[in-house]
């Protein structure tokens, strides 16, 4: 069957439809183009007013300059005390409780009370052996046995000077030499006298002889006498060589002394430093393991009904505290490759936490303060946001700050308007 014109399937049953569709309206035609000439405006107007963000959204953590501290196990072991009350306010460096060890916790609390008494800028410095005998301190006592070792030979070294018999023979020598030495000089000076007259008396005997008034025995008696001036001058210099060779090797001999005890001295009190440096370590491995210290002031809180002699694992989480004094509050996001580019600092961020729904308390605002130059192994940039209202949200609300608080942050990276949308995408269907 031949197909109907469109037209002609309509079946107009209905006179006043008929009567409008054959008779529009007056003011249709007289307004129309108007009214939807200023519907476009209105809409034009709408799309410039009405701002279309782009956002990248990203992981967000909360903290604050001063966290809660964590206070995790990192061993196996029982609780040997509680030494503080739950929910109670608590000073930094109050030691929270006490876990089972090989040690004798008040014995290494007594070490370390007399250890950390030191002063930093020591060279010699007394430690009372005698009030530490008998301490058990487990795996702290090797470290110690060193330390002790080590006080000892520096303590002996100090009192002994094993070399100083050696420096002060030495001393002795040079100065006896020195003596000796001045001595010769003064006997050379005669014997220099001696040969110089010898000397004129052979001549003068010489003269004699050529005239005949001597005979040659009596030259050669002369001769004899001058020759024996010119060795006994010779003997005095010799000696004198032979003395300063003396002082030289006394003073070597002493240098050398000296220089031995200067090395015993810095290698004693080198391994006494080294020895307290390890002592110091191992206490601190210990205290690590076995103690729980307050870091700073603020309000104790168990994680858990932690009781005395009960087991606790190493990672359990068995106390926090909260800091009096949190400072400032950040956000710590993580931001994937994919549109990073487009992050810049200073930027606007909206955090919608988790446990507050945003709808009913608000958002967190921050702004960009800085982001990492490489990505971690999963790809993820790190960035740091500054929140310069602190907890307030957009509602007004305070958020309780009592833990670290996670979320899901909108990083406005353009306040782009509508209208601005809809060219992108013209122009992005002209580029095609």
């Amino acid at each position: 069957m031949a197909k109907k014109n469109n037209l002609e399937d309509i079946e107009l049953r209905s006179e006043s439809v008929q009567e409008v569709l054959s008779n529009p309206p007056a003011w249709i035609v007289r307004y129309g183009i108007s009214i939807i000439f200023s519907l476009l405006i209105v809409f034009a107007i709408g799309c410039w007013l009405v701002k279309y963000p782009d956002v990248i959204i990203a992981k967000a953590v909360i903290t604050s300059h001063h966290p809660p501290e964590r206070f995790e196990s990192k061993v196996n072991s029982r609780i040997v005390k509680l030494c503080v009350a739950n929910s109670s306010k608590v000073k930094k460096e109050t030691i929270i409780a006490i876990l089972e060890s090989t040690a004798n916790f008040e014995d290494v609390l007594k070490l370390n009370k007399f250890i950390t008494s030191i002063p930093s800028d020591y060279q010699t410095f007394y430690f009372p052996f005698k009030e530490m005998n008998n301490l058990q301190l487990g795996d702290i006592q090797s470290s110690y046995s060193q330390f002790h070792k080590a006080y000892i030979e520096n303590e002996l070294n100090q009192k002994l000077h094993p070399y100083s018999e050696e420096i002060n023979a030495g001393k002795s020598s040079q100065t006896e030499n020195s003596n000796r030495l001045s001595s010769l000089y003064e006997q050379q000076k005669l014997e220099k006298i001696k040969l110089s007259l010898n000397d004129i008396q052979y001549k003068r005997s010489l003269q004699l002889f050529e005239k005949g008034i001597i005979s040659k025995y009596d030259l050669d008696l002369q001769k004899a006498s001058n020759l024996q001036a010119k060795q006994n001058y010779d003997q005095i210099s010799s000696s004198i060589s032979q003395q300063k060779e003396a002082i030289n090797q006394a003073k070597k001999q002493v240098v050398a002394s000296q220089i031995s005890q200067e090395k015993a001295d810095v290698t004693d009190l080198s391994t006494l430093f080294q020895a307290l440096d390890e002592l110091k370590k191992s206490i601190h491995v210990w205290k690590q393991n076995y103690l729980f210290v307050a870091t700073y002031d603020g309000i104790f809180r168990f994680q858990n009904s932690w009781k005395e002699n009960q087991l606790i694992r190493t990672g359990d989480l068995f106390a926090t505290i909260l800091p009096e004094n949190q400072g400032q509050y950040l956000g710590n996001l993580k931001v994937p490759l994919q549109n990073s580019g487009k992050i810049q600092q200073n930027q606007k961020v909206l955090i919608k936490l988790d446990n507050f729904p945003y709808q009913e308390y608000g958002m967190l605002e921050g702004r960009i303060q800085s982001m990492s130059t490489i990505t971690d192994k999963d790809g993820n940039y790190f960035i740091e946001v500054a929140m310069p209202k602190g907890l307030k949200t957009s509602y007004g609300k305070d958020i309780k700050f009592d833990k670290e608080l996670t979320g899901n942050a909108d990083i406005i990276t353009d306040e782009m308007r509508l209208i601005e949308r809809v060219f992108y995408q013209f122009r992005k269907l002209i580029k095609t």
